[in-house]
């Protein structure tokens, strides 16, 4: 991210990698940052970078999920006090309610649900409260967990993202997903004429990217940039 330019980003939409990524099928090579303290100094560093090149009038959709170990619920809040975080206006909580769980405890209530941080440097943003829904801004969404020819271990739904372009994207904004995976922040954006930039240090899921992204380069509303 250090090659963006300053306050170029008008929409962040990322899911970082969980600090103990064992269970979310990631190898070996990538279990670099499994350690809480090296994990909540990165993203500390990761708020900043983003301080630094969104826009006064830019906006980021942040998903992290709650864990649970030995039948026991590990939220994500830790993550507000970090200073990175604490430089952003927090605009609301998103939950994000699958059509189902994958919970089988039968000790307690069902983790069926992710947090989406939704944040911003100021109170001048676009928010779209006219598309078709019934209730374009609730901070509550139903959207089913289930992909077909899922690429990703952690892969986003589609319409996950295609719900916060909706809501937060305007024509000729650019578009940021740091923590890329198989793409899917990127084919939403590209869907939709939109500029997009996409970071994945993983070769597997950067080479599976591009192969998404190809499916859509004969669409006439796409404007081309290369970056991925």
């Amino acid at each position: 991210m250090k090659k963006i330019p300053d306050q170029s980003i008008d929409l962040i939409i990322t899911s970082p990698p969980y600090e103990d990524i064992s269970g979310a099928g990631y190898k070996a090579l990538n279990k670099d940052i499994l350690f809480f303290k090296l994990y909540s100094e990165f993203l500390d560093s990761i708020f900043n970078s983003y301080h630094r090149i969104l826009k006064s009038t830019g906006q980021i959709f942040f998903n992290i999920k709650s864990k649970t170990h030995n039948k026991k619920l590990k939220t994500p809040h830790w993550i507000e006090f970090i200073e990175g975080f604490q430089r952003f206006c927090l605009k609301s909580y998103i939950i994000w309610k699958y059509a189902g769980s994958f919970d089988s405890s039968n000790s307690r209530l069902h983790l069926d649900y992710e947090i989406i941080y939704h944040l911003s440097k100021t109170d001048d943003i676009y928010l779209n409260d006219k598309y078709n829904d019934k209730d374009p801004l609730t901070s509550v969404w139903y959207i089913p967990h289930n992909i077909k020819n899922r690429r990703h271990p952690t892969q986003m739904p589609l319409k996950v993202v295609d719900r916060i372009l909706n809501i937060a994207s305007k024509k000729g904004d650019v578009i940021l997903d740091n923590f890329a995976g198989s793409g899917t922040t990127c084919v939403a954006a590209k869907k939709r004429g939109l500029h997009y930039i996409g970071i994945e240090l993983n070769p597997e899921y950067y080479e599976m990217m591009k192969e998404r992204l190809k499916k859509y380069d004969n669409l006439e509303q796409f404007i081309e940039n290369k970056t991925i």
